[in-house]
């Protein structure tokens, strides 16, 4: 689970590309994508609170916006069973 984790490089890379894209807002949670090791889910928020899913790639160096949370699109931060 431990290689699962987005580092704390990975993290300011990550950050770097949103800036670069001209992104702004608060960084809600990172997470890999299951399977590959360049690429991450970002949830983010503006200042009205509402929420997005993005997908980084530091391979690509590449953000592309995903969709809206809301009720019927939520993001889930905990393996599930």
């Amino acid at each position: 689970m431990a290689e699962q984790l987005v580092t704390q490089v990975e993290m300011m890379k990550i950050i770097a590309l949103f800036r670069q894209a001209g992104y702004q807002g608060e960084y809600e949670n990172f997470q890999r994508v299951s399977g590959t090791n360049r690429e991450f889910f970002v949830v983010m928020s503006n200042e009205q609170g509402i929420k997005a899913l993005f997908r980084a790639s530091l391979m690509l160096n590449a953000v592309e916006f995903q969709y809206v949370l809301d009720d019927k699109h939520v993001f889930v931060d905990e393996p599930i069973e």
